[in-house]
């Protein structure tokens, strides 16, 4: 048995065509409304978590805990001898550190977890990056090195419709709350060292959405091949538009559009749209 299995989290955004081709294996996160506790995308769907949201009931979310990785690893462990896993930024979720105990309390298993420092699809870049790795044969040192380097390229800049999401979570900085109580504005906001940042603010949509364009292509630079992700909150027609434009602007490696999970919908709210894009390795002008 020398087989590697990946596991990521439900925050990961990955497509379940994808997860199901590379047999990838998702563990989610939990969300709470109210008294009640509910699976990342499993046994929550995103209509409800929208219409409690503008009822004014804010979603807080939870890490899956310890136990709940132990149980996957251990499953995997049967067909497997080593378990790449690969998480959400640790900064803004304490899901790493759950894999972390859980390892730690299978010493026996050879499990190598992973801060991708990201989140959405940059995390699920990394995860099909090394699943797309271990169909080619790569070893698992060569695996991590590659993650680490798709790391340092990684981009995620993101707009909202409105600020209020952002602040109730309180895992914005830089966002005062003399801008966030003007909610007619449109934050623009950026990853930065695994944590959310606000680098800006436009009047209209249409501005920000041009703005996300400026500051990808300033992001991926002369890139001849990019790999480019459209995640959205309940704004599917704004995502294609933003599609649209990108595939215009750049040659793109591989481009995806998707929902985001309802665990980062309750970030940002509805009408969040953000774009993940990355320079494919060594192919620069």
């Amino acid at each position: 048995m020398n087989g590697i299995k990946i596991v990521v989290d439900s925050c990961c955004d990955l497509p379940k065509a994808i997860l199901k081709k590379f047999d990838i294996t998702m563990v989610p996160v939990n969300i709470h409304i109210g008294e009640r506790s509910f699976e990342d995308g499993v046994d929550i769907n995103r209509e409800t978590l929208y219409r409690k949201m503008e009822e004014g009931i804010i979603p807080t979310t939870s890490q899956p805990s310890p136990g709940r990785f132990m149980e996957v690893y251990r499953r995997l462990a049967e067909k497997a001898s080593t378990i790449l896993s690969i998480h959400i930024t640790s900064k803004l979720s304490g899901t790493y550190q759950s894999a972390i105990l859980a390892r730690e309390m299978l010493p026996d298993l050879d499990i190598q977890v992973i801060d991708t420092l990201s989140v959405s699809m940059g995390t699920g870049f990394m995860a099909l990056a090394a699943a797309k790795a271990v169909e080619a044969g790569r070893t698992v040192r060569e695996i991590l090195e590659a993650i680490e380097r798709l790391k340092e390229r990684m981009s995620i800049l993101a707009t909202v419709s409105t600020p209020k999401y952002l602040q109730l979570s309180g895992r914005v900085s830089k966002l005062q709350s003399s801008i966030a109580s003007m909610l007619d504005v449109k934050p623009i906001v950026k990853f930065q060292n695994g944590f959310i940042e606000a680098i800006g603010i436009v009047r209209t949509r249409a501005k920000s959405l041009d703005r996300l364009l400026e500051l990808t292509r300033a992001a991926v630079g002369e890139a001849e091949e990019v790999g480019i992700t459209v995640a959205h909150a309940y704004s599917p027609e704004d995502a294609q538009r933003l599609k649209e434009k990108i595939q215009n602007l750049f040659k793109c490696r591989e481009i995806y559009t998707v929902e985001v999970t309802p665990a980062l919908a309750a970030l940002g709210g509805p009408g969040l749209i953000g774009v993940v894009s990355y320079a494919k390795e060594g192919n620069t002008t």
